[in-house]
């Protein structure tokens, strides 16, 4: 199924995260996410979100937390 949506680039995430100084978990928890789904955020998998549309708002509230703008974390 081709991906119409924007490339999330996790590594800017990861950068953001590390740079925070927060843990996945901790990130997580304030995302409302499970560590697990964070890990595929900044990683690129897929298997624990029903749908890339649901991947997508979840790196945006992310990145929110973060303090990202869109053009740092998405491509495309």
């Amino acid at each position: 199924m081709p991906n119409s949506f924007a490339n999330i680039l996790g590594d800017k995430i990861k950068e953001a995260r590390e740079k925070a100084d927060l843990t996945q978990e901790d990130l997580a928890k304030r995302a409302c996410l499970s560590s697990r789904q964070l890990e595929q955020i900044e990683s690129g998998g897929n298997t624990c979100f029903y749908s890339e549309a649901i991947k997508l708002a979840s790196a945006r509230r992310i990145a929110k937390i973060l303090g990202l703008a869109e053009e740092e974390y998405l491509e495309g």
